[in-house]
């Protein structure tokens, strides 16, 4: 895994939810904090997830201490939301452009207590691990937007994040 590959996943990775938030600012705040009865309840729960657990992971990453979840209720609309997943973006992505090509092979532990488990990963691993749960919740995201808001959801495949970005071609 190069660091060229996992820049480009989680440029990648933030690129498709732009896309995912145009829709959810179709929705009202109420709409966006209403329990869907699907995965994390509601659409702000999931992104607030998304956002805790990158930067939960990304402690890990620097071996630093790790905080807290992020409370959901602590962000009541969208705009909160999306304005905390923005700084989010930035740090990590800053984080990200400090990594060099020895690092990635590095292991790094973590614990998750309430499941019993002590482990290790290569860094590379973990980075992957991450920008593969967030196209996970994207995609719970796209469902809920969908499925309880009919709202039209993007295509947002990684060919057309490279060909757009990569390559100068239009995709609309």
């Amino acid at each position: 895994m190069s660091l060229e590959m996992i820049r480009t996943f989680f440029e990648y990775d933030y690129w498709a939810f732009e896309l995912v938030w145009e829709r959810i600012e179709q929705l009202t705040d109420t709409q966006f904090t209403t329990d869907t009865g699907y995965s994390r309840g509601s659409i702000r729960n999931q992104v607030i997830h998304l956002i805790s657990s990158h930067r939960r992971w990304m402690q890990r990453l620097q071996g630093i201490p790790v905080n807290a979840h992020l409370v959901f209720g602590d962000f009541p609309t969208h705009a909160s939301v999306k304005a905390i997943w923005d700084k989010a973006r930035v740090e990590f992505m800053a984080y990200i452009a400090t990594l060099d090509p020895a690092q990635l092979d590095e292991s790094i532990p973590y614990a998750f207590p309430a499941r019993g488990i002590e482990a290790e990963s290569r860094r590379w691993e973990l980075l992957l691990h991450i920008a593969n749960h967030a196209t996970d919740h994207r995609a719970q995201i796209l469902s809920m937007l969908a499925t309880h808001f009919s709202i039209e959801t993007p295509e947002q495949d990684l060919l057309f994040y490279l060909l757009e970005s990569k390559y100068n071609h239009s995709i609309e």
